[in-house]
């Protein structure tokens, strides 16, 4: 395994047997699956890619999606991995710092694909909704055509996964590969600054992460492909494509992609396909108990459910478990500790290991300290920054050295949140260093809201908070004006269009409020604590 990809771990551990695929209620049997794995990456190799070349997905949670990860994987290339409603002008500005050499992206999601030609890329693959259906195919073919633009400059994806010469398998054979040192993705984060980075991740750092949850649990998470997990959580997010994807099939799970949850229709899916696991967000289990159909006696089947990415306060832990018992269930909602620099988990609770209000412990091979502004640990039950240490830590920031912290041959990485570990080295977190803000799960960066309101030339100051409505959080902007006697409104719907424009959905204002002054602290800095209490 010292050497191995993440394509090579899904091909000696999955199960080819049983295991297989969902989406949209069509299932792809696992065999299916790594041949077009296969397939896609002698297209790559026809297509000109090279080790290190980088390929961006422009994808929603789906069947292309991982095809394309495992094909890179396989090849050496870097799978530059996006979220696929991030506006074309922020798109651009990625594809340019990742150097990417193609683009896949989904049909539906973009009105007119000749817009795409803006973006310099070498090669564009269009994946179609259509590719992995058959009884509604002709529907959402149909569909599709009725909300987009087609572009005659790029390739459909349908037709690079179809090689059967011998010529194609041998130049597959020969192309070189990669190995378990490669970067097998890049990833967007706050980084631990709440500035916005790019995460370079390792095919090692993957197959590590697989392998210490498999081992954090006695009774094993290995799934023999009979049972699924429900894969809700995005492939653009560390949590979703380490735990929920990489984690499962590794561990030979089948596993259900979802490409947008929606509460109603995933407990529906619980109920059909007996799912025994599930890693979500906070908001997600919120939601779906709302809903009449999560309850039953289909709930006995699930085994796992891991929840992170967010604050789970103890009365919901408690409430959800208690639903649990009542239909015989043996599973707990655990809660858990990660980031994205250590390719999402670093601490869990388990059956074996656990306690209320805590994160759990460290996962196996997995050190957690708490340090001081100096770097020097901490005492048991003291406050202080949460570092951590990992054979899945990243490989580093993209284009830039700095990152860690070195203590002999150890790597740390300091992740900017505050907590402290019991006498027993359960971890409990207080409070988030950085400002990045979590909204259904994606990062939300205060800062860039900031400086393109700044970029209006009468608005003086600025300052992004979170803000909830009808228990829904949003961002909400303060700002000030460097003059009265200009027109307020349109201000504001300049400063609105032009977030609409530049950042994901997520990071728009719902709410702008004019203020004389900004609040400061004892250091004369804008006092956002106190913003958020308003």
């Amino acid at each position: 395994m010292d050497n191995w990809t993440c394509y090579d771990m899904l091909v000696k551990n999955c199960d080819l047997k049983k295991g297989n695929i969902v989406f949209d209620n069509h299932k792809i049997s696992m065999k299916a699956f790594i041949k077009y794995i296969d397939d896609f990456a002698i297209s790559l190799i026809k297509l000109g890619f090279k080790k290190k070349d980088v390929l961006t997905i422009y994808l929603p949670t789906c069947p292309q999606s991982l095809i394309a990860f495992y094909a890179c994987s396989k090849l050496g290339v870097v799978a530059n991995i996006v979220h696929p409603l991030t506006p074309l002008d922020k798109l651009k500005e990625n594809l340019i710092q990742t150097k990417s050499k193609g683009l896949m992206y989904y049909d539906i999601l973009i009105k007119d694909h000749k817009s795409l030609a803006t973006l310099n890329q070498e090669i564009l693959i269009n994946c179609s909704i259509s590719n992995f259906v058959i009884f509604r195919k002709i529907f959402y073919a149909m569909f599709a055509r009725t909300r987009y633009k087609a572009y005659k400059k790029s390739l459909k994806f349908s037709k690079l996964i179809k090689h059967n010469s011998h010529n194609d398998k041998e130049s597959l054979e020969t192309c070189g590969g990669g190995n378990s040192q490669d970067v097998v993705c890049t990833m967007h984060s706050g980084g631990t600054s709440g500035q916005p980075k790019i995460i370079e991740l390792q095919n090692f750092a993957l197959n590590e992460l697989s392998v210490s949850l498999e081992k954090m649990y006695t009774r094993k998470i290995r799934g023999g492909g009979s049972e699924y997990g429900l894969v809700a959580l995005p492939m653009f997010h560390a949590y979703g494509l380490g735990v929920s994807v990489h984690t499962c099939l590794t561990n030979q799970y089948s596993i259900i992609l979802v490409p947008k949850f929606k509460p109603k229709s995933f407990n529906k899916l619980i109920k059909r396909y007996n799912v025994t696991f599930f890693a979500g967000v906070p908001i997600m289990f919120k939601k779906m108990i709302e809903y009449k159909n999560f309850y039953g006696k289909h709930l006995t089947k699930l085994m796992d459910l891991w929840c992170g990415g967010d604050v789970l306060p103890e009365s919901f832990v408690e409430h959800f478990d208690t639903i649990l018992k009542r239909y015989n269930s043996s599973a707990r909602l655990f809660r858990g500790y990660g980031l994205t620099e250590v390719s999402s988990v670093c601490a869990a609770n388990t059956f074996e290991n656990y306690r209320p209000y805590s994160c759990g412990k460290a996962i196996p091979n997995t050190k957690i300290e708490i340090w001081d502004e100096n770097n020097n640990p901490l005492n048991p039950n003291q406050i202080g920054e949460i570092a951590v240490c990992s054979p899945s830590t990243m490989r580093g920031y993209l284009n830039e050295v700095n990152g860690f912290v070195h203590k002999g041959e150890e790597k740390w990485v300091k992740t900017g949140d505050l907590g402290y570990l019991d006498e027993d080295g359960f971890l409990y977190i207080i409070d988030r260093c950085k400002r990045s803000i979590k909204i259904n799960a994606i990062n939300v960066f205060p800062s860039e809201i900031e400086n393109l309101a700044k970029q209006n030339p009468f608005v003086d100051e600025a300052c992004a908070v979170p803000y909830h409505y009808n228990e829904k959080l949003y961002i909400k902007l303060y700002i000030t004006l460097k003059s009265k006697d200009i027109n307020v409104e349109k201000i504001k719907q300049d400063i609105i269009a032009l977030c609409k424009k530049i950042l994901i959905k997520y990071s728009v204002p719902r709410l702008i409020e004019i203020l004389d002054t900004m609040p400061r602290t004892n250091f004369g800095k804008i006092d956002y604590k106190k913003l958020e209490i308003i």
